[in-house]
C-alpha cells in the first residue's frame, strides 16, 4: 500500500499544531511576529523575513539529524545492506557544516557569541551513535525491513490533516506496517518531555486513523530520544486518548481563535492584544527581541552554550 496525506483545498482559517500552541502559549506577541508577520506595518517585510530565519544551535543540531536519518532510511528501502559506519558519519560531518555555514544564529545576532560547529557536530555524532547502537536501529533491520516498500519517511508538505473536522499538522518522521500493527517514530535530540511528546505523537497516531484508515488499535507511535542517552517513550493509544486528545485540540484551537478579530479568514486582533512574555528566558531565545527591545538585547545565563536542545 502506498500511503499519502490526503489533500485539501486551502482554507485561510489557521491550523492547531503542537509547535503552534506551545508558541501562542509561552509569549502571544511571539506568537504574532511568527504568524502574522503581514499585520506588522511598521516593520518592513524583508526585515521580519530575516528575524523569523533566524535559527540555534539547538534546532540545526535537531535538522541534521532528522535529515541524516531520512537519509538513511531511504537509502535502507533501496539497499538493505549493512550500514559503513565511516561514511555515514562523514555525511554528517559535511551536512553539519553545510547548515552551519549557510545560516544565521541567534547565538551571534544576540548573544555577542559564536556558533562552534566542532561542538555542534559533537552532540550530531553523539545522537547518531546513540541511534546506531540503540535496539530501534537493530529492529529497523531485522523487523521492520521487511515491509520497507510500504514506508513512509518524512513525506513532503506540512502533514495537514482534520482531526473532527478541525485544521491541524502533524507532520510524523517515520511510518511503517509490522506485522498487522502500524508503527510511528519520532527522533528527539533534546530533553524529555512526556507531556508534550506524548501529545505530539498522539496527534501523529490520530493524523494515521484519519488520513489512513488505520484502525486506532494497532497505531503504536514511539519517541526516539537520542541525546544524551537513547531512550525511548512508547504510548499504546486507547479511544479514551483520543477523545482526550481531540478535547484537548479543540480546546488549544479556541484559545488562539479568540485572538482572531475574523477566525474563518485568521486575522488577528491588534497586536496590542497580544502581550509580550514577562519572562527574560523566553525573551533570550526570541528571533523577535530586537522589536520587544531595541536598545537592548536579553542574553541567557552565562554564556548560552548550554542551550537545551529541542
Amino acid at each position: 500500500m502506498e500511503l499519502k496525506y490526503a489533500s485539501y483545498q486551502f482554507t485561510p482559517v489557521l491550523g492547531w499544531s503542537i509547535t503552534r500552541y506551545e508558541t501562542f502559549d509561552k509569549c502571544r506577541r511571539q506568537y504574532f511576529y511568527q504568524y502574522y508577520a503581514k499585520y506588522v506595518p511598521s516593520v518592513p517585510r524583508y526585515r521580519m523575513d530575516r528575524l523569523r530565519a533566524l535559527t540555534s544551535t539547538a534546532l540545526e543540531v535537531g535538522n541534521v539529524v532528522h535529515d541524516v536519518l531520512e537519509a538513511f532510511l531511504r537509502r535502507l528501502q533501496k539497499n538493505d545492506s549493512g550500514i559503513d559506519t565511516g561514511r555515514f558519519i562523514e555525511f554528517a560531518r559535511r551536512k553539519t557544516l553545510d547548515y552551519f555555514s549557510t545560516k544565521t544564529f541567534i547565538e551571534t545576532v544576540y548573544w555577542d557569541g559564536t556558533v562552534d560547529r566542532d561542538r555542534a557536530f559533537g552532540r550530531v555524532e553523539r545522537c547518531l551513535n546513540n541511534f546506531l547502537a540503540s535496539p530501534t536501529c537493530t529492529w529497523i533491520f531485522m523487523k521492520a525491513i521487511t515491509n520497507k516498500k510500504d514506508w513512509m519517511i518524512e513525506p513532503p508538505g506540512y502533514g495537514e490533516t482534520r482531526i473532527e473536522g478541525m485544521k491541524a499538522y502533524c507532520k510524523m518522521d517515520f511510518l511503517f506496517p509490522v506485522d498487522n500493527e502500524v508503527v510511528i517514530l519520532d527522533w528527539k535530540t533534546g530533553k524529555r518531555d512526556e507531556y508534550k511528546h506524548a501529545g505530539q505523537i498522539l496527534g501523529y497516531a490520530a493524523a494515521a486513523h484519519n488520513n489512513f484508515g488505520i484502525p486506532w488499535n494497532v497505531i503504536f507511535p514511539k519517541i526516539v530520544y537520542l541525546y544524551p542517552e537513547f531512550s525511548e517513550l512508547e504510548i499504546r493509544p486507547a479511544q479514551d486518548d483520543y477523545a482526550s486528545f481531540c478535547a484537548r485540540v479543540r480546546r488549544e484551537t479556541d484559545e488562539m481563535y479568540a485572538c482572531c478579530s475574523d477566525p474563518e479568514q485568521n486575522v488577528p486582533l491588534h497586536i496590542d492584544k497580544f502581550p509580550k512574555s514577562p519572562s527574560e528566558k523566553i525573551c533570550a531565545y526570541c528571533n523577535y527581541q530586537e522589536l520587544c527591545f531595541p536598545d537592548r538585547r536579553i542574553r541567557p545565563g552565562g554564556t548560552g552554550k548550554d542551550e537545551e536542545f529541542v
